[in-house]
């Protein structure tokens, strides 16, 4: 194995394991086809524009078209063909071996606007982690470097579709991970809460999130209607917003709380567990 990383050991899939690594696997083949998607969406602007440029000849000058309009045709033409190139004509697929993995596990910080992400590696292989998951603090622990680790994996390999003419040959080779002592077992999170969890987990993240979006908008609107809202000092506005979304956030956190304490009072014995314990089959 490339990148300082060793093959430990291979073993069988188990059941639930195979069911959450089939998922993120549907999750691979959309995003292929989102590339084929977006690429096509890249080259129709390119060809739509080719005639508005053969029309506006007439009304504007040579000049501004050749400076202007050939460079949009070419940006949009080049980025559709490099997105759309990403999922054209490729498949991918299972292992259906769980292979155990050592090597130093590494990561880079991806920056897109105000958001932040992390992709981890081990050697030169991708790792694809279970939603909501950072490995960062588990890496930075050591002082010397990354730290050895230890993890059971099975891969997703992508390759170009195969033609009478070519072979189909392996162009990318990620790894799902499936256990890391203390921090992910799926295997056992799926075995007690059930084996569509992460889809259950992502769909109440959701459904929050538009709710809490829903409730403050309303809120917003409620305090500065249409008229009101074109009279109103930017800053006032601004302002209101702010206090808005930290009302709300305060009603959220209230609402779990009593949650809790309801449950509490009903059964004494109940202690609430975070993602991280559920994901580490600890609860």
């Amino acid at each position: 194995m490339d990148g300082g990383v060793n093959v430990q050991s291979e073993r069988e899939i188990k059941a639930n394991e195979l069911t959450y690594t089939k998922q993120v696997l549907v999750l691979k083949r959309i995003e292929l086809h989102a590339y084929v998607l977006i690429g096509a969406v890249f080259l129709a602007m390119a060809g739509m524009l080719i005639p508005v440029l053969l029309f506006g000849v007439s009304r504007a000058s040579i000049l501004t078209v050749l400076l202007l309009g050939v460079p949009l045709v070419g940006l949009c033409f080049y980025v559709g063909r490099g997105i759309g190139r990403q999922g054209h004509k490729k498949k991918a697929v299972l292992d259906d071996k769980v292979c155990s993995l050592k090597g130093p596990v590494t990561y880079v910080t991806h920056h897109v606007g105000n958001a932040k992400g992390e992709e981890f590696f081990i050697g030169d292989i991708t790792l694809r982690l279970p939603p909501a998951t950072s490995l960062v603090i588990f890496v930075a622990n050591e002082q010397n470097g990354y730290r050895e680790t230890e993890l059971d994996v099975v891969f997703i390999e992508t390759s170009s579709k195969q033609t009478p003419d070519s072979e189909s040959s392996v162009t990318k080779k990620e790894a799902i991970v499936v256990y890391l002592e203390d921090y992910i077992d799926i295997d056992t999170a799926l075995t007690r809460h059930g084996q569509h969890y992460f889809i259950r987990e992502c769909l109440s993240i959701f459904g929050v999130t538009v709710f809490c979006l829903a409730i403050g908008f309303l809120g917003f609107l409620y305090a500065f209607p249409k008229e009101r809202l074109l009279e109103t000092n930017p800053l006032l506005l601004l302002l209101a917003a702010l206090t808005d979304i930290a009302i709300v956030a305060l009603g959220c956190y209230l609402i779990k709380k009593l949650y809790v304490t309801v449950r509490q009072c009903i059964n004494p014995y109940y202690k609430p567990s975070t993602y991280c314990e559920r994901l580490s089959g600890k609860r």
